[in-house]
């Protein structure tokens, strides 16, 4: 792993960027330092176990109270700010379950409707740092945002621009904002990001569209999905948004866009950083015909990245280039089982030696860092707080499983005794 100050290719970006910006009237300075370099195509078969203990040094499980009122569903968003879990399903379209740090059940968050202080069909949500706030983007675009217990603060308006529509939007700090760009109505797109200041009806930064690594950049087959008011057949309607990563390191907005290999970082100030890049090589998609044609052939990137102070957490889809693959099933609602193979493969950065590894399965088909502490299953962050815990969860079965053919710590299977396989999921806080 090296890593590297203002490469070639860093220099060319900033004056391109800089340039870009000049003439868009953002008014910044990039100020990017270091970069460190994800060799993703030079560790391709290079996997390794890595113990949690090298990356956090105690871990907690917490079973989650469990009752009529504070059953978790379909879980697929987790939080852990203000020392309240928050558990949801995706954009918490049906609100989210809250417990506080011993797993005693504190409410069930759900303000849809369509009164004045409710939101109608979240597009995004997502919950603040340090206090615990809730926020949910609707699709009218306007964000509003409760306290943990569902009491209504305040709302305001993405900002409305004709040539392009921001939905999500993430928070930075108290003024500001961050969304990505998710239709454009332009042929050829200037902006893929934007900062904005909650109350002002513009946007205060475009982010100018970096350097295309990929043909066709924005021909994603996605035209299906059409923004209110447009055709199908507009031939100015550009889905740019729908692949991009978009998170909150501290203060700043961390962005990865599918056509190009850096993760940028955008501070409230608009000053722009380059901190990672990943070096694809040969696993690149190349886009254009070439690339949908055969897709098994290059790897991509699934999900957000997750980012504490010394690590950055990625997961990879690898497709044939897969060192590890294994087939998990799923039950069908026709009562069918389905077989299917897994190419993703977890990957940690660490910030501090610039060091990358690929991990291996400490188990065909349990993919993670191998929970040395206590000795439970392997763990892998869902969510960084912003206290620096990395939080993730399992579900009573899995863990009951695990003890039946592992051996635990006595603290462990203490806590595993009173389990029952029907019981809420049981959170892991590692610190």
């Amino acid at each position: 792993m090296k890593k590297i100050i203002r490469t070639l290719t860093g220099l060319l970006f900033v004056i391109t960027l800089i340039l870009a910006q000049a003439c868009s009237g953002n008014q910044t300075v990039n100020e990017s330092k270091e970069t460190l370099i994800i060799d993703l195509e030079g560790n391709l078969g290079k996997g390794n176990i890595v113990d949690l203990s090298s990356v956090v040094s105690e871990i907690e499980y917490i079973p989650l109270q469990t009752s009529d009122s504070s059953l978790v569903g379909d879980n697929q968003e987790i939080y852990f700010e203000n020392g309240k879990f928050f558990l949801g399903n995706r954009n918490m379209t049906k609100g989210c379950q809250v417990f506080d740090i011993k797993g005693n059940h504190i409410n069930l968050f759900d303000r849809s409707g369509r009164g004045p202080e409710e939101h109608p069909h979240p597009t995004y949500s997502n919950v603040l740092p340090v206090t615990g706030n809730i926020v949910i983007t609707g699709n009218d675009r306007c964000v509003k945002v409760y306290d943990p217990y569902g009491k209504f603060l305040n709302k305001f308006m993405i900002p409305f621009d004709s040539r392009f529509e921001v939905i999500p939007g993430i928070f930075v700090n108290d003024s500001t904002y961050a969304g990505v760009i998710f239709f454009s109505y332009r042929e050829n797109p200037e902006y893929v990001a934007v900062l904005f200041t909650p109350g002002d009806t513009s946007f205060k930064f475009l982010f100018p569209a970096p350097y295309f690594q990929t043909k066709d950049p924005f021909d994603m087959d996605l035209h299906s999905v059409v923004p209110i008011g447009r055709s199908t057949t507009d031939k100015f309607f550009t889905p740019i948004g729908f692949r991009t990563k978009i998170y909150r390191y501290k203060d700043q907005a961390r962005f990865f866009f599918p056509f190009n290999d850096t993760i940028f970082s955008v501070s409230a100030d608009k000053k722009i950083e380059t901190p990672f890049v990943i070096r694809f090589g040969k696993t690149r998609n190349p886009g254009g015909t070439e690339g949908m044609a055969n897709l098994n052939k290059f790897a991509t990137m699934i999900g957000n990245p997750l980012e504490s102070d010394d690590f950055l957490f990625l997961n990879f889809g690898l497709n044939d280039l897969a060192h590890e693959p294994y087939e998990k099933e799923m039950i069908l609602k026709s009562g069918r089982i389905h077989r299917y193979k897994v190419t993703d493969c977890y990957a940690l950065l660490n910030k501090k030696t610039g060091h990358f590894t690929l991990l291996n399965q400490q188990e065909k088909g349990m993919p993670g860092l191998r929970e040395d502490i206590l000795n439970g299953p392997p763990f892998w962050p869902k969510y960084v707080s912003s206290t620096g815990e990395l939080v993730s969860f399992c579900s009573a079965e899995e863990l009951i499983r695990w003890a039946e053919n592992h051996k635990v710590s006595p603290k462990l299977k203490k806590i595993i005794e009173k389990l029952d396989e029907n019981d809420n999921p049981v959170m892991i806080l590692a610190k």
